[in-house]
């Protein structure tokens, strides 16, 4: 109802003005002609007018329906997105955000509008977080950092996902992927939720350096091959035991350097299953990945790390063991 009285009121100021107009030109055209045939011109000219004047509107309202309906689909797609989505201003207030940011910070989205974001980020980690905005903003290049959440902050809907978890609620990190608007003055971050992968990466550190204890303990003699020799699920790397996770940094393993396209080429598997599974690997610390441009195309690199390489040995001597080999 609103953008019905709009454009009537807008078409009502136009048509006042194109009177306007039409007055003044016959003031100035005094020596306007009116025998019948001029008159039947002109009526002839003003009915064609009409009817060009009809045919762009027509064009109009429906390049005007069909942008509305590209700015629904926009609005759901925005909204509906697996990431968070967030606009700030050079202070880290929130301009705009989608649900999922919302719900990632447990609040409702109309509360969180002209909110500092910073409020949402442990104490300790604000200098990180401050940082990214002062490197945005400077370079107008694209940053990015990994932050806490105040512990008080978890949504229901993490907190259901890891329930079973304790140590994850308490320690929600967000990685944030920032790059400025065209005008340099907002910058649009992405929010994921790597809490589970950090969870991963402690779990593992543990895992190692029980590991490494025991190798210590069998190589001085102690008694320490009955508790290497175990059957414990909980000792084999939750990162590398997994088919593709583990065909990736085996094969990794054997080359100096890879491709995506390389990878996915001796791995088998699916554009989408290889991103999540090296962004898993990355985040471990097990590969890391580079991206350059080769024939004006760009192409991603991934190597393993030497973190990668002696988790890719403890889990092979793991699997030994419980072999028996």
């Amino acid at each position: 109802m609103t953008k019905k009285k709009t454009f009537s009121a807008d078409y009502a100021l136009l048509r006042h003005k194109a009177e306007e107009h039409l007055k003044v030109r016959q003031e100035n055209n005094l020596a306007f002609s009116s025998s019948p045939e001029e008159m039947q011109r002109i009526i002839h000219e003003l009915s064609v007018y009409q009817i060009e004047l009809e045919m762009q509107q027509d064009e109009l309202l429906q390049a005007r329906a069909e942008l509305e309906e590209s700015l629904d689909c926009y609005t759901e797609l925005y909204d509906f997105a697996p990431l968070g989505y967030l606009t700030l201003d050079r202070m880290g207030t929130i301009r705009q955000l989608n649900l999922t940011a919302s719900k990632l910070l447990g609040i409702n989205r109309s509360a969180l509008k002209g909110d500092r974001f910073g409020r949402f980020i442990a104490t300790e980690e604000l200098p990180v977080f401050n940082a990214l905005l002062l490197k945005v903003f400077s370079t107008r290049d694209h940053a990015f950092c990994e932050v806490l959440l105040q512990s008080d902050r978890a949504s229901s809907s993490t907190a259901d996902l890891v329930s079973s978890n304790a140590d994850v609620l308490h320690n929600r990190t967000l990685r944030l992927d920032a790059v400025t608007s065209n005008d340099g003055q907002e910058c649009q971050v992405v929010l994921l939720d790597i809490s589970m992968q950090k969870q991963v990466e402690r779990e593992n550190k543990a895992l190692l350096d029980r590991l490494i204890q025991a190798r210590r303990k069998e190589s001085v003699g102690e008694s320490a091959g009955s508790d290497f020799h175990n059957f414990n699920h909980q000792l084999l790397d939750k990162v590398i035991h997994s088919r593709i996770r583990f065909a990736v940094l085996s094969f990794l393993f054997t080359v100096d350097q890879a491709s995506f396209v390389e990878i996915k080429k001796q791995v088998v598997t699916t554009d989408g299953n290889l991103s999540v599974h090296t962004r898993m690997l990355e985040s471990a610390g097990y590969i890391s990945c580079d991206k350059n441009v080769k024939e004006r195309k760009l192409q991603t690199i991934y190597r393993i790390t030497e973190k990668g390489h002696d988790a890719l040995k403890c889990y092979k001597e793991r699997l030994r063991a419980f072999l028996s080999i």
